[in-house]
């Protein structure tokens, strides 16, 4: 695990190869995260050998509280999001209507457009500020 990184450095965008809306659908994420102020650390978890990584962002620093990770994808334009620890359930995304992925804990959500984006971190930040 490697900390302390952005998307636009990360091995992670070097070695993925993913669609061009994704990458731009990453860099969205991480600029509204960071412009809300949600997000204390950021790290990520590259693969090389497989080709593909994921960033995880994380709401606190010490001690380190993971509150999301996000992959681009190669042959699809969207980004794949799966939220931690409790901070948005899978029905409260349903209710916002986000497209989730697998029906397990932690949700996860396939992003398609930057207004989803802003969406997410709106539910996010009133969700961290209720904790």
């Amino acid at each position: 695990m490697l900390y302390n990184v952005r998307w636009n450095t990360s091995e992670t965008k070097k070695i993925y190869q993913a669609t061009k809306n994704s990458e731009l659908l990453m860099e969205h994420l991480e600029k509204s995260l960071l412009e809300a102020g949600i997000v204390k650390l950021i790290g990520e978890k590259p693969t090389p050998n497989r080709g593909y990584g994921v960033l995880f962002y994380y709401y606190s620093s010490k001690p380190r509280k993971r509150l999301l990770s996000s992959a681009p994808r190669r042959d699809h334009d969207h980004i794949h999001i799966v939220i931690f620890n409790n901070v948005l359930n899978r029905e409260q995304l349903l209710d916002e209507g986000f497209n989730l992925g697998n029906e397990t804990e932690p949700p996860d959500i396939k992003i398609h457009r930057k207004d989803e984006i802003d969406k997410l971190v709106v539910l996010l930040n009133k969700s961290l500020h209720q904790v």
